[in-house]
């Protein structure tokens, strides 16, 4: 039954990325629109127990339906979802010493890090192969509307998964 998890997953993201790409577009701020196949990815692999690499997976299928709609050449999301794994997973490795009681405080920065980080490898890889992908202040309002999404999907992820510790939702109250 473990693979029925696994087709879960892979339908939200596409329906993440077709809301991505057909209904917000047309209530972008200043140009920009959320990236929620970012913020389901970042969710998911925030909270990935220690002991389960379902991360790698998540990584895949989150950079394989951001690529269809990217202007560039496939597999470059793919790897870019990989690294801001690796970093996060790093991360969390790092953090795990510390009291987790202000794990929390740790999501906004961690989710803002990866999200330039992966504008910033997407920008770096256009320059390299000569596409098309815009690095402007977009950026910075992008992130901030899909932060919102991200703290909303936080409290939802909470809500239904009872088995991450209560001491989480600290920082939101």
């Amino acid at each position: 039954m473990i693979w029925i998890k696994y087709i879960i997953i892979t339908l939200l993201f596409f329906c993440f990325a077709l809301l991505q790409n057909s209904f917000f577009p047309y209530f972008n701020i200043l140009g920009a629109t959320p990236n929620l196949v970012f913020v389901l990815f970042f969710i998911l692999i925030f909270f990935e127990p220690p002991a389960q690499p379902e991360g790698f997976f998540t990584a895949i299928i989150a950079g394989f339906f951001y690529d269809i709609f990217l202007p560039s050449f496939f597999g470059f999301s793919i790897i870019a979802f990989l690294v801001i794994y690796f970093l996060n997973k790093s991360a969390m490795h790092f953090l795990k010493d510390s009291q987790e009681k202000y794990r929390i405080f740790y999501f906004i920065p961690v989710f803002s890090a990866g999200f330039i980080i992966n504008n910033l490898m997407l920008y770096g890889f256009s320059i390299i192969f000569r596409f098309h992908f815009n690095f402007s202040p977009v950026l910075l309002i992008s992130l901030l509307y899909s932060l919102i999404f991200a703290c909303a999907s936080f409290y939802i992820y909470r809500k239904f998964n009872p088995g991450v510790p209560d001491n989480q939702l600290k920082l939101f109250k």
